[in-house]
């Protein structure tokens, strides 16, 4: 199976691609930061379709998209919708359409708790189940949710089977570390190893009868109640590797 997956220099991806590390996958990383793999790399704006379709070219029915490129979350990013959509928005629709256009028939899109945040009695929505249409809250829920839209769009019209994963807090259980290099000392029901979502998001990539699904990702025991991650274990016959026990 070829693999695209965008943001591919980033935090998430350098840990989600590890459960794809073995023979049956080739895979393409796509990024608009130039870095080195071992795997093929792309250098490319996701909000530049030329770009999306060069990228996906080559690929068909059995191949498959990761979608996890997101504009940087530093201070001024999300003070506008500017940048968010052109990459959140603008570069998963483009990459959906891209998809059609070459027959690829697997996506997974990285969304998160905040897509549906607006439900939630909480600050980051953890309590809010995989059922919960998108109802945001802000740019960045807002993007997230509109990623989800898009996504369940393709999927009905165009007969793709794609999973929106609302993801928790990434990080790193090993290191215990997050995408800004900071250690984290406070256990939360909502951590969630990177590894743990690449397990996932291979899993979605290969179950025979998905057609549109969300699914709540998290690593951690209070989670598979708390935020309805037992529906997503139900379904992908899935068990989280990495609970964040080093923090009890």
């Amino acid at each position: 199976m070829n693999i695209l997956i965008t943001g591919a220099a980033g935090y998430l991806v350098r840990g989600l691609i590890l459960p794809f590390e073995r023979p049956e996958y080739t895979l393409r990383l796509m990024d608009i930061t130039p870095f080195s793999s071992k795997h093929e790399t792309l250098t490319a704006d996701v909000s530049d379709l030329d770009a999306v379709r060069s990228a996906t070219k080559g690929m068909g029915g059995g191949d498959a998209i990761i979608i996890a490129h997101m504009a940087p979350r530093n201070p001024d990013s999300y003070l506008t919708p500017t940048l968010p959509f052109d990459i959140n928005v603008k570069g998963t629709a483009n990459l959906f359409h891209a998809a059609v256009e070459n027959g690829v028939k697997r996506i997974v899109v990285i969304s998160s708790t905040g897509a549906p945040i607006a439900y939630s009695k909480t600050e980051y929505g953890e309590d809010v189940p995989h059922t919960a249409p998108p109802k945001s809250k802000g740019i960045y829920g807002l993007t997230k949710a509109l990623q989800e839209i898009i996504a369940e769009q393709y999927s009905r019209e165009h007969h793709l089977a794609v999973a929106a994963l609302r993801v928790g807090w990434i990080m790193d259980q090993d290191s215990l570390t997050n995408k800004y290099g900071t250690r984290i000392t406070k256990y939360s029901p909502m951590l969630t190893d990177r590894r743990d979502i690449g397990e996932v998001t291979r899993l979605c990539l290969h179950h025979p009868t998905l057609t549109y699904e969300v699914f709540n990702v998290m690593s951690t025991p209070e989670s598979l109640t708390a935020s309805d991650v037992q529906h997503t274990c139900d379904f992908l016959h899935w068990t989280p590797r990495y609970p964040f026990n080093n923090l009890l």
